[in-house]
């Protein structure tokens, strides 16, 4: 087996429960987790854990060592009386209630109940008001019915009609009814003030697909009124393509309104934005939607009242599976889980617009984060996510990462901002008394680093100003300095700064002649910030040739001149101004003096999240191509990669890493700094191991090697002990790949194998060596007109194959094949065929490259 090397530091412990962090692998796939005020429980395939919020494990439960004869499928936990409320499907179905505090602890059990789906279905349950609200599609209903079952009340108190565990309302079933046979319940919350009840549905007919938004009002005390006041609304899903199916949902914690965000899916996996995100407001629905009703009433077809539409779409993603809201400051903070393994932080400002998406957490495989994602009830700082067997819990405000002011500011999170004093990015709450430095709402994705420069009017002077894309919550200790060479450029009276801005006044001399390259450092407490600066004549960026003025703006703005659209021409700017982005002050319509790039193919043009050395771009009219730029949903700030060789018609490249899996779109980008064409390449998980055929090589090497695993396409090349081997393959029908094994004598020192995948080394182990196989004499006998060869061998691990042998017989002149029939520990048994007359003997024997004996 191939194993993943593990560095451990400090004391390795055992202990009863394994604690590895925030993260906790469980031994069956996890079907479902919730979280209480005081505790979290997950549901395995055969267990119940508890645990507490840290992930410690305090308690667990066996369900069954049958999986298929007992499925948990109800988990609700409810504080107000300190249970947690589980329903299965042993026998006829059964429910209990547990004490939350000790789930070993039994304190009721009823049998011969079915209240959560009998099959593998979705379903929601919550406690609405004092009942047990559950949501499936119905599967005890015959084909024969008009009507099946999608909500039903159960009482959770003996005091309630029909005692605990009933669905007996007022003179009828407290349930709601669906003239609709294919329904998926997919999500639902309970709204405590005022108190109602929402349920989100995806409905299928034979004419289309639907979203369903139900609402009750669950603060009235009988049942059936809950049932009764059921309100319906359709949920359409976007402008841009039908996407007519609800994937997860969140509510969005508002004093006022509510406010609703689902994940809807187009249903198409090869588009790129196949999911969508979108807001809603669903404080008012009203109406009937066509075949929803309450229990027992004889319509159950009208149609009511509006559709919804929804307030933003705010994230567009191949992939989204699960979504989760809170609010922190005056910022909506959603976290997005990804099918591929991903767990996405966006933030939302008080108007729906989005900041740059930040990635907090990539699997390394393809494993998908559940659609049920809950926050620590506590503090609301962590985030629990469950892939597959593993669940995690993950900080949401993850700052302390950032070790500098500059990396502080490019995570592009408002939450984060650099603490003066303690000289680390922290929260606002964590940097009490001191300087807290960070990104203004407006600024989210301009660079930190701006400047400008003018003549002054009154002097000989020019001014150059440096302004910093930050505000701080009190006068941070705050100076310049501007050097060209080793001599200051100003200083003195000449020389000002007031937080946030820089500005330095120097003798036009030393511009108006061959430009200036300044050196620009900024102190912030101890933290420094430094950039080199290119300043120029801005009245002589000129460029006469045919097509230029893209090429001469870029120049302008980049050199802190000011672009006339007007004229176009740059021109000195007339004192501090605004920040100018050169894609909306150099949006020119010019006639390009190249022919326009075109892009054929990418190959490969799937990669690993480490990147790729040495990708081709096989196109037209390449000649012009500067460098590839590539851009991902999850980018703010596209990455760019130069051209290090080329042809007449393919550009070689490397492709950077990631940060996130997905597809990003990829163009080749000309001297005008504009960019052409529109390919695609999709990221994909690092290769892993899963184990190595054979597991030993002899000593001399040569031996093929195979490697299983996944992803293994995205390796490119191996070594052995640090020993690079060239020579490897892929075979993409078994997945497998394969490398020939180094010479190696210093057996231990060669027993770790790396995969190399762009610019990172994986790490695995083991290969063992022996020596090689030795050989000690043969002996012959005929059978027929065949002479059968047993060949000798001293006994070793290698378990040699016949593939990996071949045997050539040496009679005088002639030389003969040794069909291999099988290799034992001591011996290889072969056979010269005599077809053409019987072979009596052989005077030598050579045994493929090693040995060759008499």
């Amino acid at each position: 087996m191939c194993k993943m090397r593990r560095y451990l530091l400090g004391i390795l412990a055992l202990l009863k429960y394994c604690i590895c962090g925030d993260v906790q692998d469980f031994d069956g796939d996890i079907k479902d987790f919730v979280v209480s005020k005081s505790k979290l429980f997950v549901l395995t395939d055969h267990r119940l854990h508890q645990m507490r919020h840290d992930l410690y494990e305090e308690k667990r439960k066996d369900i069954t060592n049958a999986p298929d004869l007992n499925r948990v499928n109800i988990l609700v936990p409810y504080d107000v009386n300190d249970t947690l409320i589980t329903c299965g499907t042993f026998e006829e179905g059964y429910c209990e209630v547990l004490d939350i505090n000790d789930i070993t602890n039994s304190i009721y059990n009823e049998s011969n109940i079915l209240v959560g789906p009998k099959q593998n279905e979705k379903y929601v349950a919550f406690i609405a008001g004092r009942y047990l609200l559950v949501g499936k599609k119905d599967d005890e209903a015959k084909a024969e019915d008009a009507r099946y079952s999608v909500v039903t009340l159960w009482s959770t108190l003996d005091s309630q009609p029909g005692g605990i565990f009933s669905r007996i309302a007022e003179g009828s079933d407290a349930i709601i009814e669906s003239t609709v046979r294919d329904v998926e319940v997919v999500d639902g919350f309970q709204r405590v003030s005022p108190s109602e009840s929402y349920l989100f549905l995806n409905t299928k007919t034979d004419d289309e697909r639907k979203v369903l938004v139900l609402r009750m009002d669950s603060s009235k005390e009988r049942k059936i009124d809950i049932i009764k006041s059921l309100q319906a609304s359709t949920i359409r899903c976007c402008s841009d393509k039908v996407r007519p199916v609800l994937v997860a949902s969140t509510v969005i914690p508002s004093v006022n309104d509510v406010i609703w965000a689902g994940v809807f899916s187009s249903q198409n996996q090869e588009d790129p934005e196949n999911s969508a995100l979108a807001l809603y407001d669903i404080s008012n629905v009203r109406g009937q939607v066509k075949g929803f009703c309450a229990y027992g009433e004889k319509l159950c077809g009208s149609e009511s009242g509006g559709e919804l539409q929804p307030l933003s779409v705010v994230f567009r993603y191949s992939s989204m599976s699960a979504v989760a809201a809170t609010r922190i400051e005056s910022w909506i903070v959603l976290f997005i889980g990804t099918n591929d393994g991903q767990l996405i932080k966006l933030m939302l400002d008080e108007k729906y617009t989005p900041g740059c998406p930040i990635m907090l957490y990539k699997s390394n495989d393809e494993r998908a984060v559940l659609p049920r994602m809950h926050f620590d009830p506590v503090d609301f700082k962590h985030i629990y996510i469950a892939l597959k067997k593993q669940l995690r819990r993950v900080s949401v405000v993850p700052c302390a990462k950032y070790s500098t002011l500059k990396d502080c500011r490019a995570a592009l999170d408002p939450l984060c901002g650099w603490c003066v004093n303690t000289l680390r990015c922290s929260t606002q709450y964590e940097c009490s008394k001191s300087s807290w430095l960070s990104t203004p709402k407006n600024s989210l994705q301009e660079m930190l680093f701006y400047f400008q420069v003018w003549p002054e009017k009154t002097s000989s002077k020019i001014t150059l100003r440096i302004s910093l894309s930050l505000e701080s919550t009190e006068n941070p200790a705050f100076s310049c300095t501007f050097t060209t060479g080793s001599v200051k450029l100003c200083d003195g009276s000449d020389l000002r700064a007031v937080f946030p801005n820089c500005s330095c006044n120097f003798s036009d001399q030393l511009i108006y002649t061959t430009g200036l390259n300044i050196s620009a450092e900024v102190a912030l407490g101890e933290q420094k910030i430094k950039e080199k600066l290119e300043l120029k004549n801005c009245l002589n960026i000129k460029d006469n040739s045919p097509g230029a003025s893209y090429t001469q703006c870029v120049q302008c703005i980049s050199s802190g001149c000011h672009w006339s659209s007007s004229s176009q021409r740059c021109e000195w700017a007339d004192g501090p101004g605004p920040k100018l982005n050169i894609q909306d002050a150099c949006n020119v319509n010019v006639q390009m003096e190249y022919e326009k790039p075109e892009i054929l193919s990418l190959e490969p043009n799937k990669v690993s999240f480490h990147g790729r050395n040495r990708v081709s771009l096989k196109g037209r009219n390449l000649e012009s191509v500067t460098k590839i730029r590539i851009q991902g949903d999850l980018d703010c700030i596209p990455k760019e990669s130069p051209v290090f060789d080329r042809s007449s018609d393919t550009l070689w490249f490397h492709i950077p890493p990631s940060e996130t899996k997905g597809i990003v779109k990829v163009c080749v980008v000309t001297p005008d700094d504009r960019c052409h064409g529109n390919s695609i390449i999709t990221y994909g998980s690092q290769p892993s191991c899963t184990g190595i055929q054979p597991t030993v090589s002899w000593s001399s090497g040569g031996r093929k090697i195979h490697v299983q695993g996944s992803n293994l396409e995205f390796v490119e090349s191996v070594s052995v002990n640090n020993r690079i081997q060239d020579q490897t393959q892929y075979n993409t029908s078994s997945g497998d790949m394969w490398f020939n094994s180094p010479r190696c004598y210093d057996y231990y020192q060669c027993r770790s194998i790396t995969l190399h995948v762009g610019n990172s080394s994986l790490n695995y182990e083991y290969l063992s060596y022996e020596s090689d196989p030795v050989f000690i004499g043969f002996t012959t006998f005929q059978v027929a007109n065949d002479l059968q060869v047993n060949i000798k061998k001293r006994a070793d691990m290698l378990h040699l194959s016949v593939n990996e042998v071949t045997v050539t017989g040496q009679q005088g002149d002639q030389q003969y094949q040794c069909v291999l029939e099988e290799i034992q520990s001591k011996a290889v048994i072969c056979k010269i065929k005599g077809e053409s007359g019987a072979v009596t003997a052989v005077d030598e024997l050579k045994v493929s490259l090693f040995l060759i004996f008499t």
